[in-house]
C-alpha cells in the first residue's frame, strides 16, 4: 500500500469509524484510541484489497473487535457516558444530533446493531455476522433500541 491510499483510506474511513468506535465505547478518547489502532494495522497489512470497499469492509471487522477488546477492560467496562463525544461528531441539524445523543445513553448492545444498522447501512444478516450473533438477537436489539428511542424522543424521531 503506497502513502497515498493510506492517507485516502484514512480521510475516506475516519469519520465512519470513529462513529462505530463511539458507538462500543461511548468514549471520544477510547474511540480515538480504536481509531489509531485500526489505522496502525491497515498500515502494516501485508496484503492487498481487491478494491476500496473490500479495505473500507476490512476496517469496519477490525473497528468492532478493536472495540470489543478495548470494552473488555473492567474500568472502561464501568466507566459513565463521557458527553465529550458529542464536540466531536458532526451533525447537520439539531434534530440529528438529539437522535445521536439519545442513541449514545442506549445500552452497548443496542447502540451498537442502531449505528451500524441505521449510519452505516449494514442489513440485520451482516450485523449478525460481524457481532457473531444470531440474526434473531439483532433484531431484537434493533427492536428493543427503536422503543427506547421512541419512549426518549416521541414523535420527533420516526420509527422506519
Amino acid at each position: 500500500m503506497t502513502q497515498e491510499e493510506y492517507i485516502d483510506a484514512v480521510k475516506r474511513n475516519n469519520q465512519r469509524l470513529f462513529l462505530i468506535a463511539l458507538s462500543f465505547t461511548s468514549c471520544a478518547d477510547d474511540a480515538e484510541d480504536i481509531l489509531q489502532s485500526v489505522f496502525l494495522k491497515l498500515w502494516k497489512h501485508n496484503k492487498s484489497f481487491e478494491n476500496t470497499a473490500h479495505m473500507d469492509k476490512w476496517l469496519t471487522v477490525v473497528c468492532i473487535n478493536e472495540s470489543k477488546n478495548i470494552l473488555k477492560d473492567f474500568f472502561r467496562k464501568h466507566k459513565d457516558l463521557d458527553d465529550s463525544f458529542m464536540e466531536k461528531a458532526d451533525f447537520d441539524n439539531s434534530s440529528q444530533y438529539d437522535l445521536f445523543k439519545t442513541i449514545m445513553r442506549l445500552p452497548e448492545k443496542e447502540r451498537t446493531v442502531i449505528h451500524l444498522f441505521y449510519y452505516e447501512d449494514y442489513k440485520v444478516n451482516e450485523i449478525a455476522k460481524l457481532l457473531k450473533i444470531s440474526e434473531s438477537a439483532v433484531k431484537t436489539r434493533l427492536n428493543r433500541a427503536r422503543n427506547k428511542i421512541k419512549e426518549n424522543l416521541g414523535d420527533e424521531w420516526i420509527n422506519e
